[in-house]
C-alpha cells in the first residue's frame, strides 16, 4: 500500500485498498489507521531500498537497455523537500529559519537521485538533512557506479577530488563548469576556442579522499573542456574525461549534456505527480517509507513500460510518421499504481502484465521537436497533513 501511494486520508485509502484486494463492491473496513501506523513502526525503510535495487538489477542483467556510445549514461541532481512538522524530523532532520527575521522555522530535507535518462530508472536515492550538501550524496551515489559507465554532473558538482575519484573507479565524466570559478576555465573562456584539454593535479588537502587509490595520488589527470554555444548566445564550459575528438565529436559532447534535462523531468514525476511531499505520516521514519516506495514505484514504472516504449519507437522508425511518439509517464506510473494489487497480491501476473502493456501502448503522446514554453514560477502551496482531498 505504501509503494502505491497514500494521496487521500489515511483511513479512506485503506478502506479502498482492501475493497480492491477483496473485489467487494464497497469500501471494506478491516484495518484501521491506528493498526496500520503501528504496523508501519516496525516496518525498515530499507526495505523499499532492497526492492529498489532489485527492479534495477534485474533490469540491467537482462534487458536490451540504452546507451550511449556503448556507454550505461547516468546523471545526478538534487532537490529541496518540505518536511512534516514532528520532533523526530526535528531531531533528524534539524530546522531552518525562513522569512525576514528567520523567525519562521521548517525542516526540510535534502534529497539527490542517481538517475538513468536514457531509461529513466533511479539507480540510487539519497534523503538526508538540508545542512548537507550535494557533493556528500553525490560520493554515496558513487559507491553505485560500475566500470565504463559515464556520469553527467551540473555546474554545483565539480571539484579535482570528484575527478580523481571518478578517473580511479574507471567511471567517465562530463560535467558542467562554472566559468569564474577556475583559472583554467576563464582562461579558456578568454580564448575562444571551441576545445582544449587541460591537466589538473591533486590538491593535498584532498589525499585522504583517496586513500583507497594510493597509486592515483601523485598522478596528474587530462581532461578536455568544451565551449557550447546556446541558442540564446550564452556560453556554458563541459568538462569531460573523453578526451578522444574523432570518436567523441564537439557535437556529439554538446547533446549528451542535453539529457541531463531528463533527470529534471524525473523530480517533475516524483514531486508533481507522485507528490511525495504529501507525506502518509509526520515521523522521519514515515518520511524516509513515502520517500523510498516512491522511488521504487518510479523505476517499477519505468521498467515495466520500457518494452512497450522501444515498440513505439521501433514502429515510428519503421512507418515514417510525421512525427515520432512516446508513451504517458504520468498515465504509465497511474497503471503501475493500480496493477500492483493483481500482480503482487492477487499473484495475476501475466493478465495484469499483458493489461498493462496493451494500456500504456494506447496512450501516447506525439513528440513536437522545437515547443518552448516560458516557465512559470509559482508560489509554491504546501501540503496540509490534516485537511486532505477525497
Amino acid at each position: 500500500m505504501l509503494s502505491r501511494g497514500v494521496k487521500s486520508s489515511l483511513q479512506r485509502e485503506l478502506d479502498d485498498f482492501y475493497k480492491q484486494v477483496t473485489g467487494s463492491d464497497f469500501n471494506i473496513r478491516q484495518v484501521t489507521k491506528g493498526a496500520f501506523t503501528q504496523a508501519r513502526a516496525n516496518l525498515k525503510h530499507e526495505a523499499f531500498i532492497e526492492l529498489n535495487e532489485s527492479v534495477n538489477n534485474s533490469f540491467y542483467e537482462t534487458a536490451p537497455y540504452l546507451v550511449w556510445h556503448q556507454m550505461r549514461l547516468l546523471a545526478v541532481d538534487g532537490t529541496r523537500l518540505v518536511l512534516p512538522n514532528h520532533p523526530s524530523i526535528k531531531e533528524e532532520f534539524g530546522e531552518h529559519g525562513f522569512g525576514p527575521n528567520a523567525d519562521s522555522k521548517r525542516s526540510l530535507a535534502l534529497a539527490s537521485f542517481l538517475y538513468d535518462p536514457l531509461n529513466l530508472t533511479t539507480l540510487d536515492a539519497q534523503i538526508a538533512p538540508y545542512a548537507s550538501s550535494e557533493r556528500e550524496l553525490l560520493k554515496a551515489h558513487i559507491e553505485k557506479l560500475l566500470p565504463g559507465d559515464l556520469l553527467l554532473l551540473d555546474r554545483g558538482y565539480p571539484s579535482i577530488a570528484i575527478f580523481y575519484l571518478l578517473k580511479a573507479r574507471g567511471v567517465e565524466f562530463c560535467i558542467r563548469m562554472k566559468e569564474d570559478w577556475w583559472l583554467s576555465v576563464k582562461e579558456f573562456m578568454e580564448s575562444g576556442e571551441k576545445e582544449r584539454e587541460v591537466e589538473f593535479k591533486l590538491p593535498k588537502k584532498n589525499h585522504a579522499l583517496l586513500g583507497e587509490y594510493p597509486e592515483t595520488i601523485k598522478e596528474s589527470i587530462r581532461c578536455r573542456l568544451i565551449c557550447v554555444e546556446l541558442e540564446n548566445g550564452e556560453k556554458e564550459v563541459l568538462c569531460t574525461s573523453l578526451l578522444d575528438s574523432d570518436k567523441y565529436t564537439h557535437k556529439d559532447l554538446t547533446e549528451l549534456y542535453h539529457y541531463r534535462w531528463n533527470v529534471e523531468e524525473g523530480y517533475k514525476l516524483f514531486k508533481a505527480r507522485l507528490e511525495v511531499e504529501k507525506f502518509s505520516g509526520k515521523t522521519a521514519l514515515a518520511v524516509k517509507q513515502d520517500f523510498y516506495a516512491k522511488v521504487y514505484m518510479m523505476s517499477l514504472s519505468a521498467v515495466l513500460a520500457f518494452p512497450i516504449e522501444e515498440k513505439v519507437r521501433q514502429e515510428y522508425n519503421q512507418e515514417k510518421n510525421k512525427h515520432p511518439q512516446k508513451i504517458n509517464r504520468t498515465s504509465t506510473i497511474g497503471m503501475t499504481r493500480d496493477l500492483s494489487i493483481g500482480l503482487f497480491i492477487k499473484k495475476m501476473i501475466r493478465k495484469a502484465l499483458l493489461a498493462f502493456d496493451a494500456l500504456v501502448y494506447r496512450t501516447r503522446e506525439i513528440i513536437r521537436p522545437g515547443r518552448k514554453f516560458e516557465r512559470k514560477h509559482r508560489t509554491k502551496k504546501l501540503y496540509s497533513m490534516n485537511y486532505k482531498p477525497l
